[in-house]
């Protein structure tokens, strides 16, 4: 008996030390999950939106002071203008492939040649990878048409057939082919060669007086862009602005403001000329409110992309101008167009 229950006692013992049989254990059967869709993020007020088909798009977008826009017609066709400094390539291509979906433009123009206006191009289209698909437009003349270092690398990237980017000068009558519904016609186009713009002599020394001067017209909806033209005869500028007026087929609905809106452009003899519902300025700050005070005389309502507080004549009354970073222009029809959500009437 004790012999039995000693045998007890080791068996029992064996069982709890030895160690357990594995066992396979069956793998989960995957259940199909529902795929989401994905969501684009909400675009914050400041952001540009996809473009949309039959829309009229144009796009200031912000940098600083600089000049830099996207138009987008309402069958596609896209015209890039300016593109500010170098520092604002990346962002000019996260701009281009928000509104286009692919970073590819139909055509860019150089409005001049400062560096505020085609210093990222290069970067753009050699590190971003733009593709210009039709045509880079300017003023042509050679590699000394401006005295800058940006300037040549621009006139050198250009002339490098490697590139495969095709470089057309514009005269003035020539109309940029957007598509069937838009018509961009070059009013003026400066010569620094003959040193003439808007039919008079340029006798002042800078770039600025050579400005392209573009006006867009679909359907009832008028805009005028130029650059940075000059509107007063000083030592370094030529008063072009008046005789670029006398070429103004009527009034517009839409004006960028010339040179960021300073002292010396935009004078009366233009906004008379233009009497615009609507001015956009590309600025990061303003010296002077002069050109301001006399947008503001002409019954324009201003948008800048960046903000101005400044006080009115009276030196009392504060005037604080709509600010929206980038400032998105839509329209469908021609009828009306809205900026930055606020529909105004064609003329």
């Amino acid at each position: 008996m004790l012999r039995t229950w000693v045998w007890l006692i080791l068996l029992l013992t064996w069982v709890a030390c030895a160690p357990p049989v594995p066992t396979a254990t069956p793998l989960p059967t995957a259940t199909p999950q529902p795929v989401a869709t994905p969501t684009p993020e909400p675009m914050s007020p400041t952001e540009v939106s996809r473009w949309q088909p039959g829309q009229l798009m144009i796009v200031l977008m912000d940098v600083r002071h600089g000049d830099a826009q996207l138009i987008v017609s309402p069958t596609g066709e896209s015209l890039l203008i300016d593109v500010g400094t170098e520092d604002y390539a990346s962002k000019i291509a996260e701009k281009i492939r928000a509104v286009l979906g692919k970073l590819e433009v139909d055509y860019f123009l150089a409005s001049h040649y400062h560096i505020d206006h085609i210093g990222a191009f290069v970067p753009l289209v050699r590190d971003q990878g733009l593709v210009v698909r039709k045509a880079v437009l300017d003023r042509g003349s050679g590699r000394d048409a401006y005295n800058s270092a940006t300037y040549r690398r621009y006139f050198d990237y250009l002339a490098d057939p490697s590139r495969g980017l095709k470089r057309v000068r514009l005269v003035t009558g020539d109309q940029i082919d957007l598509g069937p519904a838009l018509q961009v016609t070059a009013l003026s186009v400066g010569d620094s060669d003959a040193q003439t713009n808007c039919g008079i002599k340029v006798q002042g020394k800078n770039d600025n007086d050579y400005s392209i001067v573009l006006w867009l017209t679909f359907g009832a909806f008028d805009y005028w862009t130029a650059g940075d033209l000059s509107g007063m005869d000083t030592l370094e500028y030529t008063n072009v602005e008046s005789s670029c007026a006398k070429l103004v087929p009527r009034p517009a609905d839409l004006f960028k403001a010339n040179h960021h809106a300073i002292s010396t452009n935009n004078n009366a003899s233009l906004l008379q000329a233009l009497q615009p519902q609507v001015t956009v300025i590309s600025l990061d700050g303003i010296d002077n409110t002069d050109a301001l005070m006399r947008m503001l005389k002409a019954g324009s309502t201003v948008f800048t992309t960046n903000r101005i507080i400044t006080l009115a004549e009276d030196n009392k009354t504060p005037i604080i101008i709509n600010d929206s970073d980038d400032i998105v222009i839509l329209t469908r029809d021609g009828n009306e167009f809205s900026v930055e959500g606020t529909v105004f009437k064609s003329r």
